[in-house]
């Protein structure tokens, strides 16, 4: 992506995060939200409503990519954005 899809805001919001808490990816599709660390982050939610900042977060990517996506988090703060496929479901 070679345009700031996100705010200055977001990528704060998204570098705590990432130090506080050890998350090494968030994951936006159909099911919801999915974090590697899940528990933790949501533990201390009374400080912060972290769930609606990564609610807003997730709509500006999945609108610029046409795509459910997962954030993969590396050293430092750097992060790559991949696109997902969709899987069909069969019902028996």
């Amino acid at each position: 992506m070679s345009e700031n899809i996100l705010s200055l805001e977001d990528l704060k919001f998204l570098e705590n995060l990432h130090q506080k808490y050890g998350i090494d990816f968030l994951r936006f599709d159909e099911n919801g939200i999915k974090i590697n660390n899940e528990h933790i982050v949501f533990d201390d939610i009374s400080n912060v409503d972290y769930y609606n900042m990564l609610t807003e977060i997730s709509k500006k990517l999945k609108y610029r990519l046409n795509s459910n996506f997962q954030m993969n988090f590396s050293s430092g703060f750097k992060f790559d954005v991949e696109r997902l496929s969709s899987f069909p479901t069969f019902n028996d």
